[in-house]
């Protein structure tokens, strides 16, 4: 069993990272190729708050946290730390309701991060925006596709 979670998420997070460290690339290309004077691609310049958020989205309490919304992080915290017990216990269902909330926040910050973040930051450069959230996004995809699963293999080995 060790060796299908070590050769999955291997895989998994080395395919992960790569797929945000292109998607930053791509942004900073769009963001440099709207900022020469007279070629726009869309006509219009490009918005740093569009897009998808994934650090926001994937570790949301410790990014808001991080964001100056200790109340909101804090509150989201709870839930993410009632899992544990929920589980051990064996109440599944339970779980899958409390699960609903971070679930649920994580994909609103998605959507709405980069926004909340040039506004948390006053950040006015759309490069060094992205470039901050750029680490949110690697440690998430990280978190998510190879500690979790180890830390789940070893805690479940007997």
């Amino acid at each position: 069993m060790v060796y299908v979670v070590a050769a999955y998420s291997i895989t998994v997070v080395v395919l992960g990272l790569y797929g945000v460290l292109l998607a930053h690339r791509s942004r900073l290309l769009r963001l440099e190729e709207d900022a020469v004077p007279g070629v726009s691609r869309s006509g219009r310049a490009a918005d740093p708050r569009r897009g998808f958020d994934l650090g926001a989205a994937l570790l949301a309490p410790f990014w808001l946290l991080a964001h100056g919304m200790p109340g909101m992080g804090l509150l989201l915290l709870v839930p993410c730390l009632a899992l544990a017990p929920l589980v051990a216990r064996g109440l599944w269902l339970p779980a899958l309701f409390v699960a609903l909330v971070p679930i649920a926040a994580g994909a609103a910050l998605g959507f709405a991060g980069h926004r909340i973040a040039a506004e948390r930051t006053g950040l006015t450069d759309p490069r060094a925006l992205a470039r901050r959230q750029l680490p949110w996004a690697l440690a998430g995809m990280a978190l998510w596709t190879f500690v979790l699963p180890w830390a789940l293999y070893l805690v479940g080995a007997d």
